[in-house]
């Protein structure tokens, strides 16, 4: 379901790669023999992977295969396994892949394509080396298209222009160590030559949140918009899960949860792109059904619970009209702290109404007898800057249950993209069509199910990480409801992959999204749990920066406390999301050290 690249914007020029469907007059510089002896060499040796991994990027590959198994390779041996045909095929086939690269019997072939090993890092030289043409004329294609355009004013184009000389002149020949990502490699967020990215002041997601046809989508729209693609992939869920619709659901126990999903997308105003990332999966999904997205299904202004009931009210007429029939609604709110400031007034019925909104129980009102609805569909999208964030949930009405439904994605503006159009409108009919599709017959599902390695996932792996609520503290209570959550999102992530059962992909993706969701918490609110002797040690390491904080340093820092109890605290800290242990190399062994990789 992937359209053809034709963008005409100077902004939305992609990078030259082997896409299906795309027409270039001239085959841009690459090396298919270079790119497959080189994974081919990582699958035969752990040696040629660090050798690889000195001279090139997984972005470099032409084919887009290839830097997907550069990238499991990579992932396998991170994790501390070995990374050959068969264990590959495993792990790509788990994350859905194996068939997008051509089969295990592909792998296969690679590895009968390397001459020798022993050249592993030659191969990754040239593949770089041809990289780093394409994207020369990609930036030459940028600087043309832009003095082209007409409609784009004097000052933008010089903007334009500077930025990519200084992408040009500024492209490190060398691995710089200091601002590398420290988590897993993420093509959506990583630093590659041809592209202007701001600096990134919070958490990135896990690159498994992009999972099936949401994360398809968002890779789509990327090129076109300076949004966060962790905010298009939220408002993609959370407008889907509200279309879908109130027939979808799984038990958590005795409770019926139905596919919502609620979320605040927290940025600062200018260069969080909130409403970008609105906009860009709004238009998408508009385009896909029409019907819905006008002012009866997504309404604007909660400004009490009575007022949100009348939305979905029931019509006790002989003849009900149909909008009183359809109970979805998937809420906007542009300035979610002004809702907030009204959940907090005296009488207010809003929290509420809104915390049965969230557990799909039938809507009423104390104050009016007669207004109720029954078996409402509402899912709610709130945009709030941080420091609003921050403000708000000082107050009582979070730990009293209201604002633990809504799962906090700190956003930043990911791309530079002057004067861009957005996506073309072949793209998006193209999606919208695929969309169209998954929406009606997801619709139809009654009860979703689990496969056997999600469920071993969730009890084995994800229900105990986010069961543990021992920590404490403020965001141990926003995050109070991850665990029954986590199977919420799961389920919309299958729903979306037309299928009525969770695979494992599906569960890791949504773990991966609480996680960011638990990491968004602490980069805004701070406190990590509510032992103080946590919150100095994470004071501490955050401060220590790349070099981390070593096993001396903390004994000094807590002078007074037992080894035992320090391995505690540094346990506990452990636990908590972005604070990773690693090897800092020295004179003699390399010291283990502790950093923050948020």
């Amino acid at each position: 379901m992937t359209a053809p690249h034709a963008y005409e914007q100077h902004a939305t020029v992609l990078p030259m790669r082997d896409h299906a469907g795309d027409d270039f007059s001239r085959t841009p510089p690459h090396d298919l023999g270079a790119e497959q002896a080189v994974v081919g060499a990582m699958m035969l040796s752990t040696d040629a992977i660090a050798d690889v991994s000195e001279a090139m990027d997984p972005g470099d590959h032409y084919r887009l295969a290839h830097e997907t198994i550069h990238r499991a390779i990579l992932d396998l041996h991170d994790a501390g396994q070995p990374a050959d045909p068969i264990t590959l095929a495993h792990h790509l086939g788990q994350r859905g892949e194996l068939q997008r690269i051509g089969g295990a019997s592909y792998l296969h072939s690679l590895v009968q394509a390397v001459p020798t090993v022993a050249n592993a890092e030659y191969y990754a030289e040239i593949v770089h080396e041809t990289a780093d043409r394409r994207r020369l004329i990609e930036a030459g294609t940028r600087l043309v298209q832009a003095a082209s355009t007409r409609d784009t004013d004097t000052a933008t184009l010089r903007t334009a222009v500077l930025e990519q000389i200084t992408q040009l002149v500024a492209a490190p020949t060398e691995t710089e160590t200091d601002t590398a990502p420290t988590g897993p490699p993420n093509p959506l967020y990583d630093p590659h030559p041809g592209l202007v990215r701001p600096r990134r002041p919070g958490p990135t997601p896990h690159p498994d949140v992009f999972c099936g046809w949401v994360g398809e989508t968002v890779r789509e729209l990327d090129p076109t918009t300076e949004a966060d693609p962790v905010a298009v992939l939220v408002n993609l869920l959370s407008a889907a899960g509200s279309v879908i619709g109130r027939r979808p659901h799984l038990m958590v126990g005795n409770d019926r949860h139905p596919c919502l999903i609620w979320a605040l997308t927290i940025g600062p105003t200018a260069s969080g792109r909130k409403g970008s990332a609105t906009s860009t999966a709004r238009r998408v999904l508009a385009e896909a059904v029409p019907d819905f997205f006008g002012p009866e299904h997504t309404p604007r202004g909660l400004n009490s619970g009575e007022g949100l009931i009348e939305y979905v009210k029931d019509d006790d007429s002989d003849a009900p009209a149909p909008a009183s029939l359809d109970k979805r609604l998937w809420v906007l709110e542009s300035e979610y702290a002004v809702t907030m400031s009204r959940g907090r007034r005296e009488g207010s019925s809003l929290p509420g109404v809104l915390r049965q909104a969230w557990d799909g129980d039938s809507l009423g009102s104390m104050v009016r007898d007669s207004l109720k609805a029954t078996d409402p569909h509402i899912a709610i999208l709130g945009h709030i800057t941080p420091e609003e964030f921050c403000a708000k949930m000082q107050d009582s009405e979070m730990a009293g249950g209201t604002y633990n439904r809504f799962l906090p994605i700190f956003c930043h503006r990911n791309l530079i993209l002057p004067g861009s159009r957005g996506a073309s409108a072949e793209l998006v009919a193209n999606l919208a069509a695929g969309w169209r599709t998954v929406l009606t017959d997801a619709a139809r599902v009654e009860t979703v199910k689990f496969s056997k390695g999600a469920w071993d996932l969730y009890c084995q792996q994800v229900y105990p990480a986010l069961s543990d609520d021992s920590a404490g503290g403020v965001v141990a209570q926003f995050t109070a409801r991850a665990a029954p959550y986590v199977q919420r999102v799961a389920m919309v992530y299958a729903l979306c992959d037309h299928t009525d059962t969770i695979a494992e992909q599906h569960m890791r993706a949504a773990w991966h999204l609480l996680n960011y969701s638990r990491a968004s918490a602490v980069h805004l609110l701070g406190n990590i749990s509510g032992d103080p002797k946590v919150n100095k040690l994470a004071d501490a390491v955050r401060a220590a920066g790349p070099d981390g904080l070593a096993a001396d340093q903390i004994r000094r820092l807590f002078k007074n406390t037992t080894r035992p109890e320090r391995d505690r605290l540094t346990a506990e800290l452990l636990d908590q999301p972005g604070y990773v242990r690693t090897q800092r190399p020295g004179k003699g062994r390399p010291a283990t050290v502790i950093t923050y990789a948020g």
